[in-house]
């Protein structure tokens, strides 16, 4: 087949790449306009509401200013007012479907402003109305709507919808106790102890959270919210401001002085917390959900302890930790199962964690929708049965007034004023359903928005908790200060704290936890904790080697397992550090691994650990083999496992370890593993080389032959003295010595000689062919030398006759 040319394939490239581009705009340009709508709603707000005050109403004529600005392109608008007069909401739902445009409609308007000319493209207006003209004649929430008009076409251009709430000075309008509470978190920035991975931290404290957080903390209103502290946080702040601190850069680290501005932030919020209600978080604000589906749930207690003793010691005043409030508000049955096993008693959810069981042929509220369809008449508190001894309390936030806490209003729209109007309106409805129940206490049942019925007087007070759903959460300090003090001053709010919420309400049938898949997809990922189910084994490891246990690295374990890590991927970088840092910490105690050499078929194998700390430390050795048949380990199960061993700072310990060597010998490998008191591992198992030689039987040859050898040699020895002529009064056949005495009753005379002396003498003389003079010895005179007698003299005796045996010491000289 023959081929193409090649400038027609390089024209059919082009072609393709041509088409697949227009496809991939195509698609590209798709997704654009399916997101272009959501978009140009977010980034262009042709209406927006500055201002509408007062919040409340409280006289029937008093005026009601409303202001806002119209931005668009119509050359002339109207703005009129939509209401309903003598209509307040009955429902929370009711006020759900208003703002949704979802069938409840209003039943008047008003036209306010008539052909306004918008001039350079923008309106701005303010319009004055009265309670009276909106028709509103009792307590309650009513609706209102602005609304733009073209003043040509009669076309809606833009509109808002938000509440009203009336209540009249001489009206008796029931109190219901309102709980906030209020989370003061902030992302980790350090690692280990000593390591800042970033200094953010000085932002926070002078503009960022941190800061505005304290400015809220600092109002009347928010001294009576109930804060939530992480210690973990005021543990930083404390860090960067008792002295100078390291920040980790790519080039190592740099020293930083202290910081001023975070000891007054410190200060600032002691004197600001010192009459409000405050509960200690979790120290770092742990995923507790996450540790415990991953059986981490030893972080997790230990977070819960050691939150209440760094915030009571840096806060200066008791803080406790009896309050209990996960991320989000959400837990599932096992977590708090968990928890409750530990000792856990209350804790603060969100309500839509827990829903009402539906009756039959109602619908069941997906989770995180609560906020449209809310619920009707909320309760604070509900026990829980547990698989410990006593139930827990659940403390119930409302999801509406939660939500309006967590939407983020840090725009320069009119989102602050929207949430602010909204807030006061559902405390209201609640509030006034109250009294609707006060003034019919007789009646056997009322609606519940869907179908359902309740029966009727069996609340006397209803209690809300709101609190934010997001952490870490970073509010508009000046929305949130608004809409607290607003709600302080609401004739129908008591600001209450947390510890008095749930105390009016009677149980509502309700169904099991909820939490699903998306929680769980939320939570941290299980490779990432297994790292840091590492960490934390390797740090206890550090902690209980000394003799004195000193938990270096419990803190820093916590802080990598923080909520604030969900989605972020800096925890990566945290949990690298913290491991470099145990691992030197690790590495001050060693195993010397140097080559060890053994020979025999038993033995003892040297085992040396160096303690390089400033402590002492007390460990276990526990020795196994690698390779059994080269090198075996000579105690019962081939382990061989010290008792608890001191290693003073600075020195070296030496174990003796006894082995056998079942074969021939050979290279083998031992495995060497450091324990704590408590038998966890300390480090890595170390391996070292031991050369193992069968020399045994080699030596038993060796030493078989050289006894032989001398053997050998000693007979030869005795047969060449045997074989040798006696020496002068030396027996034949006898051993070199002194010849026996034989006593006489009567003295030798003068020329006796000792018979064996002369025997002796002849046996020694040396043969004819052998015989040459040599000069004789002088001996002494005494009774025993023969008188006469002479020698005769000559040359001196051959050397040969120098190899021979000495004569002993005791043997007269010849």
């Amino acid at each position: 087949m023959p081929y193409p040319p090649a400038g027609s394939l390089m024209i059919r490239k082009a072609v393709l790449l041509t088409v697949l581009a227009a496809l991939l705009a195509m698609a590209g340009l798709a997704g654009t306009a399916a997101a272009a709508p959501d978009r140009a709603r977010r980034a262009a707000d042709p209406l927006v509401l500055g201002q509408i005050t007062p919040a409340i109403a409280r006289s029937p004529s008093a005026p009601i200013t409303i202001a806002g600005t119209f931005t668009g392109t119509s050359a002339s608008v109207h703005v009129r007012l939509h209401y309903s007069p003598g209509r307040p909401f009955r429902l929370r739902s009711e006020m759900a479907a208003f703002l949704a445009d979802r069938g409840y409609v209003t039943t008047r308007y008003s036209t306010k402003i008539h052909f306004a000319a918008v001039q350079s493209g923008r309106l701005p207006f303010q319009l004055s109305v009265t309670p009276q003209e909106l028709g509103m004649s009792q307590f309650g929430v009513y609706p209102l709507a602005i609304e733009v008009l073209d003043a040509n076409s009669g076309q809606r251009i833009a509109i808002k919808r938000t509440f009203l709430t009336y209540a009249p000075e001489d009206a008796e309008i029931p109190r219901i106790g309102l709980a906030v509470a209020l989370p003061l978190t902030e992302r980790p920035h350090r690692a280990d102890d000593a390591t800042f991975m970033d200094d953010e931290l000085r932002a926070s404290i002078t503009s960022g959270r941190l800061a505005g957080l304290l400015k809220v903390a600092g109002t009347a209103a928010g001294k009576q919210a109930t804060w939530f502290v992480d210690p973990a946080v005021l543990d930083d702040v404390h860090a960067v401001s008792a002295g100078r601190y390291t920040v980790k850069t790519a080039d190592g680290g740099r020293r930083m002085p202290a910081d001023q501005a975070a000891s007054r932030w410190l200060a600032d919020l002691r004197t600001a917390l010192a009459d409000a209600t405050v509960f200690a978080l979790p120290y770092a604000d742990p995923d507790l959900t996450a540790l415990i589906h991953n059986g981490l749930e030893a972080p997790a207690v230990a977070a819960i302890q050691r939150g209440g003793a760094v915030a009571t010691e840096l806060l200066g005043k008791q803080v406790p930790t009896s309050i209990l409030w996960p991320a989000g508000g959400r837990l599932d049955r096992d977590t708090l199962d968990e928890l409750a096993v530990s000792g856990v008693r209350t804790v603060l959810l969100d309500g839509d964690t827990l829903p009402e069981r539906q009756a039959a042929g109602q619908e069941t509220a997906t989770p995180g929708t609560t906020a449209a369809t809310p619920r009707e008449h909320p309760e604070p508190a509900v026990r829980i049965d547990t698989v410990a001894d006593e139930q827990v309390t659940a403390l119930l936030a409302d999801p509406v007034l939660s939500g309006i806490l967590t939407d983020d209003v840090s725009g320069t729209g009119d989102a602050a004023l929207l949430a602010r109007q909204r807030f006061l309106a559902e405390t209201a409805l609640l509030a006034s359903q109250r009294q609707e129940q006060s003034r019919s206490p007789a009646a056997g049942t009322r609606a519940t928005g869907r179908g359902g019925t309740r029966a009727a007087g069996r609340a006397t007070e209803v209690q809300l908790i709101a609190a934010p759903r997001k952490r870490p959460w970073t509010p508009n300090p000046t929305a949130l200060s608004g809409l607290l003090n607003a709600a302080a001053e609401a004739p129908w709010l008591r600001m209450v704290p947390l510890t008095e919420a749930g105390t009016g309400n009677a149980p509502t049938a309700r169904t099991d936890l909820v939490y699903g898949d998306q929680d769980r997809g939320a939570e941290l990922g299980r490779s990432y904790l297994g790292t840091v189910r590492r960490l934390s084994q390797q740090a206890d490891a550090v902690a209980t080697i000394t003799k004195e246990h000193t938990p270096l690295f419990n803190a820093a374990i916590l802080r990598i397992t923080s909520v604030a890590w969900r989605g972020d991927r800096k925890r990566t970088r945290f949990a690298k550090q913290l491991d470099a840092a145990i691992a030197n910490r690790l590495g001050k105690v060693t195993v010397i691994d140097t080559p060890r050499t053994m020979a025999g078929t038993d033995g003892q194998v040297p085992v040396s650990v160096a303690n390089n700390l400033d402590k002492d430390i007390t460990v276990k050795i526990r020795v196994t083999s690698k390779d059994a048949s080269r090198l075996a380990i000579d105690v019962p199960g081939g382990v061989f496992e010290t008792d608890l061993i001191t290693v003073l700072p600075g020195r070296t310990q030496l174990v003796n370890v006894p082995v056998t060597v079942p074969g021939g010998g050979g290279d083998a490998t031992i495995g060497i593993q450091l324990l704590t008191a408590e038998g966890k591992r300390y480090g890595k198992e170390v391996h070292v080389t031991v050369h193992a030689t069968d020399y045994t039987g080699i030596a038993l040859a060796i030493v078989g032959a050289g006894s032989a050898i001398m053997l050998a040699a000693l007979v030869l020895r005795l047969i060449r003295r045997r074989r040798r002529p006696p020496a002068a009064g030396e027996q034949p056949g006898r051993a070199p010595g002194p010849a026996p005495q034989t006593p006489s009753a009567e003295p030798a005379g003068p020329s006796a000689e000792p018979a064996g002396e002369a025997a002796s003498d002849r046996s020694a003389e040396p043969g004819p062919a052998e015989r040459s003079p040599r000069p004789e010895p002088a001996r002494p005179s005494g009774p025993s030398q023969a008188s006469g007698r002479s020698q005769p003299s000559g040359p001196p005796e051959p050397a040969a006759r120098a190899q021979e045996p000495a004569v002993p010491a005791d043997r007269p000289p010849e």
